[in-house]
């Protein structure tokens, strides 16, 4: 969503909010493959104008499915981000001079009094979703052998105790040597 910033800019108004809801573009950060939304993503913005720039506060939620890694059930989960950038007005933006890499992932770019908050809290959302993803915390996953899931019990073939192939020749500096 565009956000107009005109009434800040023109000095009518010195902080705007925004509330608005909205599903990721295939333009801009996509989420992983593995990440399904089950609802769009709800946004709060704040702007407030400050001599020579404005500053963006903004708080998103999502909720969204994926599978558990250890045993492939689907988990469900919210995830709330706060996230803050400067948005530099003309005439604060001091003519081309240069800035470190740490203060330009903090901007955000005005075009024609207008600026892109979805951009942003995307990425926020996707540096903050966690690596992966439990159903509980001692999942017990599924058997290596069969497939089966553990929590469910009935598996037996923790109870069978076969050498793997591979190391099988290992087997033998086990044995006692004959005399």
């Amino acid at each position: 969503m565009r956000l107009d910033l005109t009434a800040l800019l023109e000095g009518r108004a010195s902080s705007q909010e925004w509330d608005f809801t909205y599903t990721p573009d295939a333009d801009g950060p996509l989420l992983p493959d593995d990440i399904r939304l089950t609802e769009p993503i709800a946004a709060h913005v704040a702007v407030t104008a400050h001599y020579g720039y404005l500053a963006l506060t903004a708080d998103a939620s999502c909720v969204y499915e994926t599978e558990c890694a250890r045993c492939l059930d689907v988990v469900s989960r919210t995830l709330t981000v706060h996230a803050e950038r400067i948005i530099e007005t003309d005439a604060a933006s001091g003519g081309g001079t240069q800035r470190d890499a740490d203060y330009e992932d903090n901007l955000l770019t005005m075009e024609n009094g207008t600026a892109d908050a979805q951009d942003c809290l995307t990425e926020e959302i996707l540096l903050n979703l966690p690596m992966y993803h439990l159903c509980r915390e001692d999942c017990p996953g599924l058997c290596p052998r069969c497939g089966k899931k553990r929590a469910e019990g009935g598996c037996t073939c923790d109870a069978k105790k076969e050498i793997d192939p591979r190391l099988a020749i290992l087997q033998k500096l086990l044995e006692k040597p004959e005399e």
